[in-house]
């Protein structure tokens, strides 16, 4: 990565990884680590939206979570820092804001969850900021990812790539430019919308608000043996499509984009 803050100072970056059933720790390293290929980073750490001075000090913003939900005066410093020319680089699960219904337990690739997840958008303005909601995932496993980008140059000469991840299923919330799509379809009963029929669904996109800019990618799933408690003492393990190049490239590419801020 390349570039410094304004007048040759430091790019002041807050990140913010905090998500259940996924491997929080193993993520965080592998983030902090590829920001620091930059010399001129600076970053501090969060897991959860709650500091907003660290947000309103920023110059670029990078978050991996699942299931925080900012209130209203952390949406307000969100806001401000994007449309006041920020960047924020969102991944996988952080549009993810979920509940489970009664009923039955559910067992789905060997985990058991108290009842189907409900992804009812519980909160709007934090949806409409990312530009998109999480509405359901199918069950882990290879999918092929296409570059679709046209006009932004992001993701320019990088080619089509195979990874292990779960395929999501997100509802754009506003106007973006897609730069991943993959295709899939199937079925994934622990979600209350479950069936979903063959189609290009959106893995990655780019969009404007003020005079920042959101960049969204849906891949990135890594879980731990342990990460899954209390629903189960052991869960499956998995460091999903962090260990392909295709979307290490990506991956790099979006840092280099969002600290160029």
């Amino acid at each position: 990565m390349s570039g410094e803050g304004s007048k040759g100072g430091p790019i002041r970056v807050h990140l913010i990884v905090g998500a259940p059933t996924h491997d929080t720790n193993y993520v965080r390293l592998e983030l902090l680590k590829a920001l620091h290929e930059n010399p001129h980073v600076c970053v501090t750490i969060g897991d959860d939206f709650s500091d907003v001075g660290k947000i309103a000090a920023a110059q670029a913003l990078v978050v991996y979570s699942c299931n925080v939900s900012p209130d209203d005066a952390q949406l307000d410093a969100l806001e401000e820092f994007v449309e006041g020319g920020g960047r924020l680089f969102a991944m996988h699960a952080t549009n993810a804001l979920i509940r489970f219904t009664d009923g039955p337990p559910i067992i789905a690739q060997g985990i058991e969850i108290p009842g189907q997840v409900d992804t009812t958008d519980t909160n709007p303005r934090f949806t409409r900021l990312l530009g998109s909601r999480f509405l359901a995932h199918l069950l882990l496993g290879p999918m092929h990812v296409e570059v679709t980008e046209t006009g932004s140059g992001l993701l320019s000469g990088l080619a089509a790539f195979d990874v292990v991840d779960e395929p999501y299923v997100v509802e754009l919330t506003g106007p973006a430019e897609v730069l991943l799509t993959a295709r899939f379809g199937g079925r994934n009963p622990g979600y209350v919308l479950s069936d979903w029929p063959e189609a290009d669904y959106p893995q990655m996109y780019l969009r404007g608000q003020g005079r920042g800019e959101v960049l969204y990618l849906n891949l990135g799933h890594s879980s731990g043996r342990y990460d899954f408690l209390p629903l189960m003492d052991e869960g499956p393990a998995s460091r999903g499509p962090w260990e392909t190049d295709g979307f290490r490239a990506v991956l790099r590419r979006s840092l280099d984009w969002v600290t160029r801020a």
